[in-house]
């Protein structure tokens, strides 16, 4: 690799070295994902999507007495946990600034598209109640306190945020956390963490070197939603329910969801139960696919034959007719709803970084200070990241799924406030 490397742009100096050490990387580990750059691995292999009854499972009625048990027992046990990625900033959220400004009076909240753009999503009131307004952050605390108390009312839950505004976010905890636990009567041992500068990743400049800084420094960016499977090992959690920042519902819609992440963790418990347990395990609710954008579960061919994966359309060669065809064939998508079990039958944690399948990168073209560059992201967290991990797929209803992407996604119905309640 060194020899190839030495072609596509000069040796590193001291300094380099310097500053590489100092993110917490090493040279061999900048050289690997400069070859990923020069030399991007091939799109994945669809076989054919995963369907029901090949590829995804249903849970039938009759099955919800026995795993609401189990997932019971072990919340009781405090073996449950909550991880939610929240590091993203609401900017995205506001790009149709004139349509906001048309139903301006319908959000639950005054300030202007400008101020809340700053802020993260996670922050930004969802939803209107009598007298006040809940954000996603602290609707992903109500809903913990129905699916993973334990049996002295603890509800251990894991953020994981930006440096820039994780006082933010401590601020708000300060703020919202004596009214949520006197609603719910549960306690919360709420934690933060950061995105660990040693996950960063290099660009390539349009020449092909490495990308560098005005100062002249090798440019370091954020490895993407992949590089947060260190903070997920961190955790230190058992069997942890995972879903994005933005999908939270108010209370008078919420018992779709507690009923059916209970109903995902108790399956897995029951998975535990029944397998070897020599990898992590996952489960991943699904929903039928009516036209949201996302990745979806396939079968993957691989060189020892073929496994259940969440693919991302960046991951396909969609120019290949045979691949396209199947991607469209998919039944079902990706919610990020996912029940994860990440220690062994003896309650050891898996070492998480043996299970990502490290040639799974996305290659994106981006800008910086003008400039175009090719950047690298790691194995995304539910995509490489969980490659190697024994993967079920279960489907789940759409009353499940309420993302928020764009600002306008708060005036369906299913982030309405009751017509009895509106402000």
């Amino acid at each position: 690799m060194k020899v190839i490397l030495i072609a596509m742009f000069p040796a590193l100096s001291d300094t380099d070295r310097d500053w590489i050490r100092a993110r917490g990387l090493t040279a061999e580990e900048v050289e690997r994902q400069a070859a990923l750059l020069h030399d991007p691995p091939p799109a994945v292999t669809l076989a054919r999507p995963c369907t029901i009854p090949e590829g995804v499972e249903r849970i039938d009625e009759s099955e919800h007495l026995e795993l609401l048990a189990l997932a019971g027992e072990a919340a009781r046990a405090g073996r449950l946990s909550k991880f939610v990625p929240a590091s993203g900033a609401a900017s995205r959220m506001f790009e149709d600034t004139r349509k906001f400004r048309e139903h301006r009076d319908a959000f639950p909240f005054r300030e202007s598209a400008e101020e809340l753009s700053r802020a993260p999503k996670a922050l930004i009131p969802f939803h209107a109640y009598p007298g006040c307004a809940r954000t996603a952050f602290e609707e992903h605390l109500f809903e913990a306190a129905s699916t993973i108390r334990d049996a002295s009312g603890l509800c251990v839950v894991h953020f994981t945020v930006s440096p820039d505004h994780r006082s933010a976010f401590e601020d708000k905890l300060g703020e919202i956390r004596p009214r949520v636990e006197d609603a719910t009567g549960a306690r919360f041992n709420v934690t933060f963490s950061e995105q660990s500068p040693c996950t960063d990743t290099i660009a390539l400049d349009e020449s092909g070197g490495l990308f560098r800084d005005a100062e002249g420094r090798i440019l370091f960016r954020p490895g993407g939603h992949g590089a947060l499977l260190t903070n997920l090992q961190e955790s230190g959690g058992d069997v942890v329910l995972m879903k994005n920042i933005d999908n939270v519902v108010p209370d008078h819609l919420r018992a779709p969801t507690i009923l059916w992440k209970r109903l995902l963790a108790g399956f897995l418990v029951r998975l535990e139960r029944a397998s070897q347990r020599d990898r992590p395990l996952r489960i991943c609710g699904v929903v039928r696919n009516e036209g949201e954008p996302g990745g979806g579960p396939f079968w993957v061919a691989g060189p020892s034959g073929e496994s259940r994966q969440i693919v991302e359309s960046a991951q396909v060669n969609l120019a290949d007719p045979g691949q396209a065809a199947i991607w469209n064939r998919a039944t079902h998508f990706n919610p990020v709803d996912l029940a994860c079990s990440i220690r062994d039958a003896s309650g050891r944690p898996f070492e998480l970084a043996r299970f990502v399948d490290e040639r799974a990168v996305f290659v994106t073209k981006k800008t910086h200070d003008g400039r175009g560059l090719r950047a690298l992201e790691r194995p995304g967290l539910w995509n490489g990241a969980m490659a190697h991990w024994d993967t079920v797929f279960v489907e789940v209803p759409k009353e499940t799924f309420a993302p928020v992407k764009t600002i306008l996604d708060l005036l369906r119905p299913e982030h309405m406030p009751r017509p009895e309640t509106s402000p």
